[in-house]
């Protein structure tokens, strides 16, 4: 299958383009800078110059593949407007094909979750932030009325290859000898290894349910405390934390704060998908982020 990932170049689309060529599937990475041209040739991905800032560029990628994975996280000064009308370029190309689209969302738009596994069909209740990707997973399931396989990948917090949210507790640690959080920690993170997150949305375009969502997590339930002591260990600090107050970094502060359990039993079923990667303590404790904290 001839796949294109808009955002091959980006920390999941990355796994998302190794997953996918490890299955054989050919992949082709968006890329508009020499920079991403750079990236995606160094690992053998085919470049198309197209750019989620020009919906027309990717109504006409379309044409030449199989599916669309949709995993970028825009910088522009306009994101919503943004994403919103590559979707709709998308959305043109695919029209009337029944081919595959994959949007790839963040399971902070459930919201809090409270005690009980949030599934697929829990009520939404994002923070300010995550609100607009509302709308964006609205235009995906409204694909399926024009002949499209559309569906949607809500990812929780991905971890692994030294990189994603969870760097900033080993950089914070070895920085100034004790990982920053936010509130006092007692909240939990929904998470996903990248590698697992990169299979899981493999498995999804192959074998995924058009028009339905699909959450994207493994059944860890640490703490935020935990996750930073773990970071704080392997980065040397000795487990040491230091407590700001969530309002210091705004809205996204509002998403690091939220306290979420969240159930993947759909994906296990539809698409046969499991968790290999080590959890998120271990990985921190004693993985990847030790390996950056020493080539730093």
């Amino acid at each position: 299958m001839k796949v294109l990932i808009v955002g091959a170049t980006g920390y999941v689309g990355t796994a998302v383009d190794v997953a996918l060529s490890r299955n054989g599937h050919s992949t082709f990475g968006v890329a508009r800078s020499d920079t991403a041209r750079a990236r995606l040739a160094a690992r053998g991905t085919s470049i198309v110059l197209a750019d989620a800032a020009k919906p027309q560029t990717l109504a006409k990628a379309a044409a030449d593949v199989d599916a669309i994975v949709y995993a970028v996280n825009v910088t522009d000064d306009d994101p919503e407007i943004v994403d919103s009308n590559a979707l709709r370029g998308i959305r043109k190309g695919l029209a009337g094909t029944e081919k595959t689209f994959v949007f790839v969302n963040a399971a902070w738009i459930y919201g809090q979750t409270g005690n009980v596994p949030a599934t697929e069909a829990a009520p939404i209740n994002p923070p300010p932030l995550a609100m607009r990707r509302v709308d964006l997973e609205r235009q995906t399931l409204e694909m399926t009325r024009v002949g499209i396989r559309a569906l949607i990948v809500r990812a929780g917090v991905a971890y692994g290859r030294g990189g994603g949210i969870p760097a900033m507790f080993a950089q914070s640690a070895r920085e100034r000898g004790a990982a920053t959080i936010l509130g006092d920690g007692t909240n939990r993170w929904a998470t996903i290894d990248v590698d697992d997150l990169g299979t899981f949305v493999c498995k999804a375009v192959e074998s995924g349910r058009p028009g339905r969502a699909y959450n994207a997590v493994n059944d860890d339930r640490f703490t935020v405390r935990q996750i930073a002591e773990a970071a704080s260990r392997g980065a040397g600090a000795g487990g040491e934390v230091t407590i700001l107050p969530p309002e210091i970094m705004g809205q996204y502060g509002d998403c690091l704060a939220l306290d979420q359990v969240i159930s993947a039993e759909r994906g296990k079923s539809d698409l046969g998908w499991r968790a290999e990667g080590p959890s998120i303590v271990d990985e921190l404790e004693a993985g990847s982020y030790v390996g950056a904290a020493l080539a730093s």
